[in-house]
């Protein structure tokens, strides 16, 4: 009798006879490509501006300094922007961010 027939199937080490064949383990499990950002909210972090309000003649803006790109933006309203120049950030006062 064989050495494998003694030890039977199941005592083989699959990961031998796959190393042999060319393949992968059979115990080897496939990993995401990349995860969403809703399973994992806090490991990335978007930054906040500050807004600076201004009346304009006909509604309220708000003026703030891009964490990116240092330049002035101005949105007519607060929450999550997406800025001329391609950042994104969030737009909240110093009492909301530390609520939120």
């Amino acid at each position: 009798m064989s050495q494998k027939a003694e030890k039977g199937y199941l005592g083989s080490s699959p990961s031998q006879e796959d190393s042999a064949a060319g393949g992968k383990s059979a115990a080897t499990v496939p990993q995401a490509p990349s995860q969403s950002d809703g399973l994992f909210p806090g490991s990335t972090t978007t930054p906040v501006a500050r807004p600076v309000p201004m009346q304009t003649s006909g509604r309220l803006e708000f003026a703030t300094r891009c964490p990116e790109c240092k330049a002035w933006h101005r949105h007519v309203g607060l929450g999550l922007k997406d800025a001329p120049c391609g950042a994104v950030y969030r737009l909240a006062f110093a009492s909301q961010g530390a609520a939120a």
